[in-house]
């Protein structure tokens, strides 16, 4: 029976009670007494009515929130990422005379420095119901500057060095791209996520030696020293291989993101060289690198004002790769191959860079 009905039926009680009272006993007190008890019978189910409407209100609330709780889970979050800026790689290389590593230990050796690298990296993360977290980047730099030396020795430990070159780097180009798959964990908190991970990459460098310069030449093998013409030589770098990381990132005051991820590669390492004024080298594959190496890579940054949807980011990273000896396979302009150690090959790299996130 609804609130309607009961309130017409008090009504009649209250009438019905009124004319007994009067008719039989008379007395006008009763009727105050009829009237006061129908008072507080209305007030009971007033109350009761409020109550029930405000339990079914705060019921409502918590489906409501529930329902909220579990879609927040579905949502895809994403962020695109673009940055530009400065970089700077090192990179070395040093060979035996022979395939046991020896006569003599370090045979010739050759480093790129200072390569200054203008540099565009473009990124995304993705973030599927708060667990499913998906991290991949790609960036192409141009070599501006840089310098090459080239030295080879007749003794073990890099003595009796027989020839040295100094020439200019300043060409060329970088390439690095690589995705990662992990869980991503906040533990129930809004401003903490970490997230392990595991991933593949590639890396590349096309590295150059131009306006050659030969500064030592102590045995007269080369009959002068000074700037020589035409020296336009290459070495293509590649390092390819799975990686395992973990990424963790803080909010503060719920406006900027610090973050800072680590990764481990293994690597595959390759590398072609086309030495353009050795006459008696194959041309354009003069001779080839293969080794097994492994490297370390660092990025950390901040995100400001990340509670709009374009933020403004600064990044830090740094790359640091070796390879285990491996083998340097030269191919002779006759046909012949020959084979010797490769003892080693080095990168070491930094980036400052600053740029834009969108993320919805």
């Amino acid at each position: 029976m609804n609130t309607r009905y009961k309130v017409l039926v008090y009504l009649f009680t209250i009438v019905a009670g009124v004319i007994i009272n009067t008719s039989v006993f008379g007395q006008s007190q009763n009727i105050e007494s009829y009237f006061k008890k129908t008072n507080q019978t209305l007030a009971t189910i007033s109350d009761a009515n409020a109550d029930a409407a405000e339990s079914k209100e705060t019921d409502l609330t918590q489906k409501a929130a529930s329902a909220a709780k579990i879609s927040s889970k579905k949502n895809l979050y994403t962020e695109f990422g673009m940055n530009m800026g400065y970089r700077v790689d090192d990179i070395d290389f040093n060979i035996a005379g022979d395939i046991t590593g020896s006569n003599p230990n370090i045979l010739s050796e050759l480093t790129w420095s200072d390569l200054e690298i203008f540099q565009i990296k473009l990124s995304n993360k993705t973030i599927i119901r708060d667990l499913f977290y998906l991290r991949g980047s790609f960036g192409y730099g141009w070599i501006l500057r840089g310098s090459n030396q080239d030295s080879d020795y007749a003794g073990n430990n890099r003595t009796l060095e027989f020839s040295r070159s100094n020439n200019n780097a300043g060409d060329g180009d970088v390439i690095d791209a690589s995705l990662g798959l992990g869980l991503h964990f906040s533990f129930g908190l809004d401003w903490f996520g970490i997230t392990p991970l595991a991933g593949y990459s590639y890396h590349q460098q096309n590295l150059t030696m131009t306006n050659g310069n030969q500064t030592k030449d102590p045995f007269g093998l080369f009959g002068f020293t000074g700037p020589f013409a035409g020296l336009n030589s290459s070495y293509d770098t590649e390092w390819k291989g799975p990686w395992i990381g973990l990424d963790l990132s803080f909010d503060i005051q719920k406006k900027h993101t610090v973050y800072i991820n680590f990764e481990y590669h293994w690597a595959d390492y390759y590398a072609e060289a086309d030495w353009n004024l050795r006459t008696d080298f194959a041309h354009p594959k003069s001779f080839e690198h293969v080794a097994d190496g492994n490297g370390i890579v660092l990025s950390t940054g901040v995100i400001f004002f990340n509670n709009y949807p374009v933020s403004l980011h600064l990044n830090f990273d740094y790359q640091d790769w070796n390879t285990d000896p491996g083998t340097d396979r030269v191919f002779f302009s006759n046909g012949a191959i020959n084979e010797t150690r490769l003892n080693e090959v080095n990168w070491k790299s930094y980036a400052f860079m600053i740029g834009m996130v969108y993320g919805f």
